[in-house]
């Protein structure tokens, strides 16, 4: 399973609210913003896309995995929490991130190698692999 480069725009519509653009993606991207007191609360806020994309992406890596395992599971249930906290510095950090992904075999038989299955993905996540390694940042800012 291959992730493609991903390249995204974010529109300030006010404040803390931004439309998101995937580029060349075939959907509309959603609408993000703060929780009050300074955002009106009318889409998910950053640590929420966090959780989200780690969450999204180590439940999809379970899946390929246990696919090319040829071992059918329940539907999966994940559940990602957020903590967070501050820093050395003061600053408000995500702190830790803890996945819980509710699934089993339908066929008892397979369960080692859902075992097998379950040990191994967390190597193959793209997103939650590239947080636990941390990722270098560019950023610039400047005019149009």
């Amino acid at each position: 399973m291959s992730a493609p480069d991903a390249q995204t725009k974010l529109d300030q519509v006010e404040k803390y609210q931004f439309t998101v653009t995937f580029v060349d993606a075939p959907f509309p991207g959603p609408m993000v913003d703060e929780p009050p007191p300074v955002g009106g609360d009318r889409g998910p806020n950053p640590v929420q896309s966090l959780a989200m994309a780690v969450g999204h992406c180590m439940s999809s890596t379970l899946v390929n995995t246990l696919e090319r395992a040829h071992v059918r599971v329940t539907p999966l249930q994940t559940t990602v929490r957020a903590t967070v906290g501050v820093n050395e510095q003061g600053r408000r950090r995500v702190r830790h991130l803890a996945v819980e992904i509710t699934t089993q075999p339908t066929d008892e038989a397979d369960r080692s190698r859902f075992e097998h299955c379950v040990e191994i993905f967390p190597d193959f996540c793209t997103v939650s692999g590239a947080v636990r390694e941390g990722i270098a940042i560019e950023h610039h800012v400047g005019p149009r």
